[in-house]
C-alpha cells in the first residue's frame, strides 16, 4: 500500500496541467463542469489540483502517462481504474489537504478532516451511527467520523447505506477502533485506524483514517512543499506531522 499526503496550496503546479501539455494530466470536461459550480476561487483551485495530482501520482505509481490514466467512479461514487483493476484506490480532501492511497491487496478507504468546531457534533454522529454509546466522549467525534467514512468508502456504499454495517469500538480517552464491517467478510479481514495530524507551519491540525483488507505494509509519502512528487519532505526544520502506522 502506498499513501500520499499532499498540501494542495504548496504542491508544484503548472498551467500545463490544465491543458495537458507535455503529457501531464489535464482536467476532464466533467471536472471543469464541477469546478465551475464553486463560488470560491480557492475551493475551485484545490478541487482541480486534487484531481490532477491524483492522476499524476497514480500514473507514476503505475509507470503510465498521467494524461492516459483513466479514473472512473461506480454509481455510488467509489473511484477505480478501468485499465488497472488490480490497483485499488481512494482519496479524501479537506480544504488544502489531500490524502490519497493505493493498494494491491484489496479494497481501501481513506478519509481526512481538518479539526474544527462542529455544532452538535455528537448528535450528527448519532444520526449516522445510531449505535453510538451515550457515554461517548465528544473527543471521539473526528476519529469516529473519519473511520466511518473510510469504512464505507472501502465497501463503496457511502454513509447513507453503509454506516449501519460498520462496527466501531469506543475506548477510554476518546479512542475509536474498527471491529469489523458486517456483511463484508470476516471481521478480522478488515483493519482500520485513525491518526492525528498535528498543525505544522501553515498546515491545519487534522485527523486521518484508513481502512484496508488485512494489514498491508504501507509506504507514506509526504508532499508538503514545492519539490513535487517523489520528494517526501516537510517544511524545513519542522518534523513530518503525519505518521501512518498499520
Amino acid at each position: 500500500m502506498d499513501a500520499w499526503l499532499v498540501d494542495l496550496d504548496e504542491h508544484a503546479w503548472s498551467p500545463a496541467h490544465r491543458t495537458g501539455q507535455g503529457g501531464t494530466a489535464r482536467a476532464t470536461p466533467e471536472e471543469d463542469r464541477r469546478a465551475a459550480e464553486f463560488t470560491c476561487a480557492s475551493t475551485t483551485r484545490r478541487f482541480l489540483r486534487a484531481r490532477l495530482v491524483v492522476r499524476q501520482l497514480l500514473g507514476e505509481r503505475l509507470a503510465v502517462s498521467p494524461a492516459e490514466l483513466r479514473v472512473a467512479h461506480t454509481p455510488d461514487g467509489k473511484p477505480f481504474l478501468p485499465d488497472h483493476p488490480h490497483l485499488h484506490i481512494n482519496w479524501s480532501r479537506s480544504e488544502r489537504l489531500l490524502l490519497l492511497a493505493a493498494a494491491d491487496t484489496g479494497p481501501i478507504g481513506v478519509d481526512i478532516e481538518r479539526l474544527r468546531p462542529v455544532p452538535a457534533a455528537m448528535d450528527a454522529l448519532a444520526t449516522i451511527y445510531p449505535a453510538l454509546p451515550v457515554t461517548a466522549d465528544p473527543e471521539t467525534f473526528f476519529p469516529a467520523w473519519t473511520l466511518l467514512e473510510a469504512s464505507v468508502k472501502a465497501t463503496g456504499l457511502g454513509l447513507a447505506r453503509g454506516a449501519k454495517d460498520v462496527d466501531l469500538a469506543f475506548g477510554p480517552g476518546g479512542t475509536v477502533s474498527l471491529r469489523g464491517i458486517l456483511g463484508h467478510g470476516p471481521s478480522d479481514a478488515w483493519f482500520g485506524r485513525t491518526e492525528p495530524l498535528e498543525a505544522c507551519g501553515a498546515l491545519p491540525a487534522a485527523v486521518a483514517a484508513v481502512v484496508t483488507r488485512d494489514r498491508p505494509p504501507v509506504s507514506l509519502n509526504l508532499l508538503l512543499g514545492r519539490d513535487g512528487p517523489g520528494r517526501a519532505t516537510a517544511p524545513q526544520d519542522e518534523p513530518a506531522p503525519f505518521v501512518l502506522t498499520l
